[in-house]
């Protein structure tokens, strides 16, 4: 792990937006089904016609509400997953200045779970202020606190059209709200509840209808894993536009929806891949040191890198790439979350698909 601090993560696509809540009776109106993925051959899909193809899929509302979640946390590191789906990580002492969408992992309307993970923060103080103790365990006051935001996307997107679903709390023993419930821990874990309001439903036809891959020998499901993962920093590396198109298709697609992208939007998000895919630079990295962890309920499988101590590489995605831009070595950690279709489950024959 030679580059260290030195690498740049960059980010696979720019999240941007927010919206504020509708009224629910009209919500249910609007609300249908997608037309499912499946209308669409995939092996059509080509780098030339996948903006295209998705601009024409996605649904536009009169009212599309984004949802945000604003975090601070003290004394911890914090990961949040949204539905079983990791949203969020900050292993540094400061804060998340800007409000996180989180549309992308809300798949329909109904009860959203946010899941709040805190670790210490180990010699983060040392190194940073240069005293202090090695801190191995969580503290009275370590905290989080997480307010859920709504605003429209079709409203004017200031700071007075959002709107407040709710505010939690990390859980306290005392009656101030002051002593932390996992004082004294090396790690731990709570999640609330909040109702979204969304005029899509994305449930079928993504991983929120995936095969429970805990059904699957692990031996076998981490070699197919590695198969995909090799494959597609294979084909990245060699430039190949068209196999990326087509394995990012559905992916994008369903972030497009739940964000409401216009037809400029997807194809921002579409040529920052392809800047990436035209660096003649590109050098894939071995998939080593990595453990395989399912998201979703079991239905998503990721295979992510090893090592706690360099905060840099912590939880990042075991595929990734190194690349050079403006005479700067970098590196790129793509979101290779899979899962497999029910319809098309099979133990010894897995259909993996990216999340």
């Amino acid at each position: 792990m030679g580059i260290l601090k030195m690498l740049w993560v960059v980010v696979v696509f720019v999240l941007v937006g927010c919206k504020q809540p509708h009224n629910a009776s009209a919500m249910v109106q609007n609300q249908k089904k997608q037309t499912t993925l499946d209308q669409i051959n995939i092996q059509d899909i080509t780098s030339d016609n996948i903006v295209a193809a998705i601009h024409a899929k996605v649904q536009r509302y009169k009212a599309e509400p984004m949802y945000y979640l604003r975090i601070g946390k003290a004394n911890c590191f914090i990961e949040i997953l949204v539905n079983d789906f990791p949203v969020y990580k900050s292993y540094e002492l400061s804060n998340l200045a800007s409000p996180l969408r989180i549309n992308s992992k809300i798949l329909k309307s109904g009860t959203q779970t946010v899941t709040v993970r805190m670790y210490p923060v180990g010699d983060l103080i040392k190194e940073e202020y240069e005293y202090g103790e090695t801190i191995t365990q969580l503290g009275d006051a370590s905290a989080v606190s997480i307010t859920v935001t709504q605003i429209d996307k079709q409203s004017e997107m200031s700071f007075d059209d959002e709107h407040e679903v709710i505010k939690h709390h990390s859980p306290t023993t005392d009656t101030d709200g002051e002593v932390f419930a996992g004082s004294g821990l090396p790690f731990y874990e709570y999640s609330f509840e909040f109702t979204a309001e969304v005029p899509y439903d994305l449930s079928e036809n993504s991983w929120g209808n995936a095969a429970d891959l805990q059904k699957v020998k692990p031996e076998y499901l981490e070699e197919e894993a590695l198969k995909y993962y090799q494959t597609f920093l294979n084909e990245f590396q060699k430039g190949n536009k068209d196999y990326i198109a087509k394995m990012y298709f559905e992916s994008i697609f369903r972030q497009a929806q739940t964000y409401y992208h216009s037809k400029d939007e997807i194809q921002a998000m579409w040529d920052e891949t392809l800047e990436l895919l035209s660096n003649s630079t590109i050098e894939a990295q071995p998939i080593k040191d990595y453990e395989l962890v399912l998201y979703a309920g079991g239905g998503v499988i990721f295979l992510r890198l090893k090592t706690k101590e360099d905060l840099f590489y912590r939880n990042k995605c075991a595929g990734w790439v190194k690349f050079e831009r403006d005479g700067v070595e970098r590196g790129r950690f793509f979101g290779l979350y899979l899962y497999c279709p029910k319809k098309d489950f099979k133990k010894r024959d897995l259909k993996l698909k990216m999340a």
